[in-house]
């Protein structure tokens, strides 16, 4: 198994009913939009406090999903760019843009193959978010990708679920922190989906990474860390065994800011 082998096949799974899931969650892409036109900043309030005023400034959203946050950045001002390798997402990214009003670019390609035409090159920002850095089998090219995309003195902006709750509280007994295995899973979206319909899924390929090996990577990048914020929040995968009031005590997310 290489890299290009776990993207093809994630690949494939994002491109199984994504687009119907994001109409059962948020509905129609024209209805979604006047969501985000009355409020631009909720989708993107974890951001905007690093951020500032993003109008004129280069936003990429390296994997982006349906783009909402893309969306709302760009009612504010901002330039963006998303790269994901799913075409459902990006039919419900552009007509969730269009109808809003707003242009947003949307390169569907493997991150770290993107076409040489489309590469990436002196942005202000770059996102990643929530349930991405597990489809990636070695995170050194990610990052070092990122690094070459900012421009001097840009902002990387990493908000992710916490190693220690994604590898060992919603384990349950599996948990283990140092497991390195590549994982199958279930595609991200196949809860907004009917039972049939998740059924008849194809698995993705998941390798849960650590806080340090995520750390080390992005120091090995070249990149400068300026800030790891921890957050409690954490979703307990088996509420019925879970110790009353765990949730205050555990790490649910992080937040890490990094600049060229």
């Amino acid at each position: 198994m290489n890299q290009e082998q776990m993207s093809a096949m994630n690949q494939r799974g994002w491109n199984q009913a994504a687009y119907r899931a994001w109409v059962n969650r948020h509905g129609l892409p024209s209805e979604y939009a006047e969501i985000l036109k009355q409020e631009p900043e909720k989708s993107v309030r974890n951001y905007l406090p690093y951020m500032g005023d993003v109008r004129g400034k280069k936003i990429a959203n390296l994997l982006g999903s349906k783009g909402n946050k893309a969306v709302s950045f760009a009612l504010f001002g901002a330039d963006v760019t998303v790269v994901d390798f799913s075409q459902e997402n990006q039919q419900y990214a552009l007509e969730l843009a269009e109808s809003a009003g707003v242009k947003i670019k949307y390169i569907v390609s493997d991150v770290l193959a993107i076409p040489d035409e489309e590469k990436l090159a002196d942005f202000d920002y770059i996102i990643l978010e929530l349930g991405v850095l597990h489809y990636f089998m070695e995170l050194n090219s990610l990052f070092e990708l990122i690094y070459d995309a900012l421009k001097p003195g840009g902002m990387f902006i990493l908000r992710e679920y916490h190693p220690f709750a994604v590898k060992v509280v919603n384990q349950g007994e599996r948990g283990n922190y140092f497991n390195q295995e590549i994982e199958e899973g279930e595609v991200a979206y196949s809860i907004l989906l009917s039972e049939e319909e998740r059924q008849a899924l194809e698995k993705t390929l998941l390798r849960r990474w650590t806080l340090g090996e995520i750390v080390t990577a992005i120091v090995q990048s070249g990149l400068q860390i300026n800030s790891l914020e921890e957050e409690k929040g954490v979703r307990w995968a088996f509420p019925e065994e879970a110790p009353k009031g765990i949730e205050e005590r555990i790490p649910g997310l992080f937040t890490l800011i990094a600049r060229k």
